[in-house]
């Protein structure tokens, strides 16, 4: 789906998590509601379970997914009345008269045969209209349009990005050039000063800062504020923008905070899902990346969502959270019956550190055992994706949610899986007990792993 040029987006990073995909429905309504511009949350990957239990069970719609922010011809449109081929040179006169513009002529299909312009259409009749005869003119004003085209015209089609057909539309004499869509319908027409300086797409990042782990496109785009709860390492933007990394466990935890300083309260669905993106990143309060504000928050957002009343008290408040949170963990836990390809790309980052490149996977289980029937798909997996984004190594980190352990699934080169500091098992797995964030116990020792190997 296209995403209007005119709204703000606000999307979090690619192979979507919970928290991600709350942060940016949260964010884009609290915008909504202190601002004049319009603020559209999106996605660059699809939901995984956790997230899809979280939208059905607040019956909140998923964002719109936004595959790449660069600007498209459609994008540039301009819808216009157009001619069909039983209409008359008088009809083509009144469209033009009326718009001030060309005139589009379509057959039957509704696909375009060509365009009318004001100085084609002059040309057509210049003998009649110089005629002293009002019944030859009358002759004339009463041929088919068609007679006035200039079947020459250049088509682009609505999908195509602005820079794959700016160089043919430089070396084109038209100012207006016919869209269509996919099946080569009429859509509108697009002027060539639009294509020469199309307006850039304007991007709020949430729950991520970094390039690679952005909806593919964002260099073309206008990255105006970043709200993320990650490690620094970020994007470059032409301008002083709004910036804003806490150390807290979760990004929709800032969300609530910033609900709260401007007084507003979020509807019951929005704050459900916020309080599922804490619970999820956090592990509902047990990962080593939770904070007090992470629990504040919770005990805010469980309140306006409804899950307990206010005079509940913070121990009733609590254990409805804890239930909500054991409902949303079980909802993405398991690989028993997923492919592999699915439990290694669901959740996905990369990192890159002196020149080498690493994959990081986490999928959550509520018991290790699940792990020794599917080592060899998962491998064979990784090794593909090795392969594919040309990693130093790629690794699949297993948390056992109950016991708050994990094994890691390390492929890639040798020298930097031996530089890890944890011991190897038998099935060759490395054992991680204690390790549960991927974004505060491993991802440091990994990286540190990686400058060592280079």
């Amino acid at each position: 789906m296209t995403i209007n040029a005119d709204s703000v987006l606000v999307i979090g990073h690619r192979n979507p998590d919970m928290d991600s995909i709350a942060a940016a429905i949260g964010y884009a309504w609290l915008l909504e509601q202190s601002g004049s511009e319009k603020h559209i949350a999106g996605r660059v990957g699809q939901v995984n379970a956790q997230t899809t239990f979280a939208l059905d069970y607040f019956k909140i719609s998923a964002p719109t997914l936004v595959t790449d922010v660069r600007v498209r011809v459609s994008d540039l449109v301009e819808v216009l009345p157009f001619l069909q081929q039983d209409q008359t040179l008088l009809d083509a006169c009144q469209s033009i008269a009326n718009t001030r513009r060309s005139a589009p002529l379509l057959d039957v299909d509704r696909k375009p045969i060509g365009l009318i312009s004001g100085a084609g259409l002059f040309a057509t009749m210049a003998d009649a209209l110089s005629s002293t005869s009002v019944l030859a003119l009358a002759k004339e004003f009463d041929r088919p349009a068609e007679a006035a085209v200039d079947t020459t015209s250049i088509i682009l089609h609505g999908e195509e990005y602005i820079r794959d057909v700016i160089g043919h539309v430089l070396r084109s004499d038209p100012d207006e050039f016919l869209v269509v869509d996919d099946n080569g319908h009429y859509i509108g027409l697009c002027r060539k000063s639009y294509l020469l300086s199309p307006p850039r797409r304007r991007i709020i990042m949430v729950d991520h800062n970094e390039l690679t782990q952005a909806v593919p496109g964002l260099d073309e785009a206008e990255v105006i504020e970043v709200l993320d709860h990650h490690r620094l390492n970020t994007v470059p933007t032409s301008v002083p923008i709004h910036f804003r990394i806490e150390p807290v466990g979760s990004c929709s935890t800032l969300v609530a905070e910033r609900g709260v300083e401007q007084g507003i309260n979020f509807p019951k669905g929005i704050a459900g899902l916020l309080l599922c993106g804490i619970l999820s990143d956090t592990l509902t309060f047990r990962s080593p990346t939770v904070t007090a504000r992470d629990r504040a928050a919770g005990l805010k957002l469980a309140v306006m969502a409804e899950l307990a009343s206010a005079d509940a008290g913070e121990t009733k408040i609590m254990q409805a959270i804890a239930d909500l949170g054991q409902q949303l963990l079980s909802a993405g836990a398991g690989l028993e019956t997923r492919p592999a390809e699915e439990i290694v790309n669901t959740d996905i980052k990369f990192y890159e550190t002196g020149g080498l490149k690493v994959g990081i996977a986490q999928v959550e289980v509520a018991n290790l055992s699940e792990l020794t029937p599917r080592l060899n798909e998962l491998r064979d997996t990784l090794q593909q994706l090795i392969e594919s984004q040309k990693l130093a190594l790629a690794l699949l980190m297993v948390t056992d949610v109950v016991r708050g352990n994990s094994r890691l699934v390390a492929i890639g080169q040798h020298r930097v899986i031996t530089m890890l500091p944890y011991a190897r098992l038998e099935d060759d797995t490395l054992d991680a007990p204690g390790v549960m964030s991927r974004k505060k116990q491993l991802l440091p020792t990994v990286l540190a792993a990686l400058s060592q190997a280079t």
